[in-house]
């Protein structure tokens, strides 16, 4: 890994870019736009990019962005497309770029051929800094449109069972913003069971965090968090928390990341009184993509919760996901969760889990 110069290091605005081009918004205006991103025409910018593959092929071309070992460009005869990053040989470009680099560094500036194979030269005036390929994580247009910062993703399952005329129904949506040095995400999941002979019963759970990025891939993080559960006779559990954590790995393959900080909880459990409380929180993230040629990655994140003061308890929070490709932005998905509580309302139970198959597409 290079050394950081001063004037590349995270921080730094680039010449002739003021900051903030677009500013963080909050949760409620993300959800709001990630509804319309599917739908808001944006203008392309000029195929001046070029991309060398392995194989000796050589495209001209429009970078969106490079994220997860999956570099989205655009080209006039086939519209927007994946590239696997794994794939590129060469990459150079006249424009100017944020570079994401595993340690944690950033750099900015436009893209010219390395001295060695597969690497590049990050050029920004007189300045320049060679990196190897393998090394970088992200790649995004200096400039991009709030819309290009948009990720997001919906899917569905339904299953039926003649017996007692079963049903399930699950849905999940995610949607996340990045700027230079802020990350918003949010995501919710449901399932509704129905049966003739038993109630329905009905789960939810919507999560929103921000995070600000800090030098050496530590950052500063809030999350909000509000579930329903009838399985747990949970009326309403709402959390507030914020803390720090870090990537401690994030490469191409993998991102592993944990984090710690202090919650407050409001819960209303089905004909008990409201009850608050103060938690410590301790998470983590782990992540697996594939960037060379297998359409799939997975997604994992766990969330405990431990009471200060008053009787002991320990709550954990589990979410995992399998995502493989099926065509173009078409998807199917294999999804779990898992959510303890190891002191429930009398006569209450400890735990719920569930799995579901679902088809989705992702903007």
């Amino acid at each position: 890994m290079p050394p950081c110069p001063d004037d590349y290091c995270r921080g730094r605005t680039p010449a002739g870019w003021s900051w903030p081009e677009i500013p963080d918004l909050p949760a409620g205006v993300l959800l709001l736009c990630a509804l319309l991103a599917c739908a808001r025409p944006v203008a392309a910018a000029d195929k001046v990019d070029v991309i060398t593959f392995k194989n000796g092929d050589r495209i001209t071309c429009e970078i969106k962005k490079l994220d997860h070992g999956v570099l989205q460009i655009s080209t006039d005869p086939l519209g927007t497309v994946s590239v696997h990053w794994g794939e590129v040989a060469a990459v150079t470009s006249p424009r100017e770029f944020e570079v994401q680099v595993a340690a944690g560094y950033q750099y900015y500036g436009s893209l010219r051929g390395g001295p060695g194979a597969g690497e590049v030269l990050v050029a920004d005036g007189g300045n320049e800094i060679t990196l190897s390929l393998s090394e970088i994580i992200r790649l995004t247009p200096i400039g991009a449109t709030f819309w290009r910062r948009i990720d997001g993703s919906i899917d569905a399952g339904f299953s039926f069972a003649q017996a007692n005329t079963e049903t399930h129904l699950s849905a999940n949506g995610t949607a996340s913003y990045r700027s230079l040095h802020s990350l918003l995400m949010t995501n919710y999941s449901s399932n509704i069971t129905t049966r003739e002979d038993a109630d329905r019963t009905f789960r939810s759970n919507f999560n929103a965090n921000a995070s600000r990025i800090r030098d050496n891939r530590w950052y500063t993080t809030g999350w909000t968090v509000l579930e329903q559960n009838d399985e747990l006779a949970l009326d309403l559990r709402v959390i507030g928390a914020g803390g720090f954590g870090r990537d401690v790995v994030h490469t191409n393959y993998r991102l592993w990341s944990i984090f710690t900080g202090l919650a407050y909880t409001h819960e209303q459990f089905t004909g008990e009184p409201s009850d608050q409380s103060a938690e410590a929180a301790v998470g983590s993230q782990l992540d697996f993509f594939n960037p060379n040629n297998d359409d799939f990655d997975i997604t994992n994140r766990v969330v405990s919760y431990f009471r200060l003061g008053g009787r002991g308890r320990i709550r954990v929070d589990l979410q995992s996901a399998y995502r493989h490709k099926l065509f173009s932005d078409f998807y199917w998905s294999l999804n779990g969760f898992e959510t303890f509580d190891g002191d429930p309302p009398a006569e209450q139970k400890k735990n719920d889990f569930g799995i579901s198959i679902t088809l989705g597409y992702k903007f």
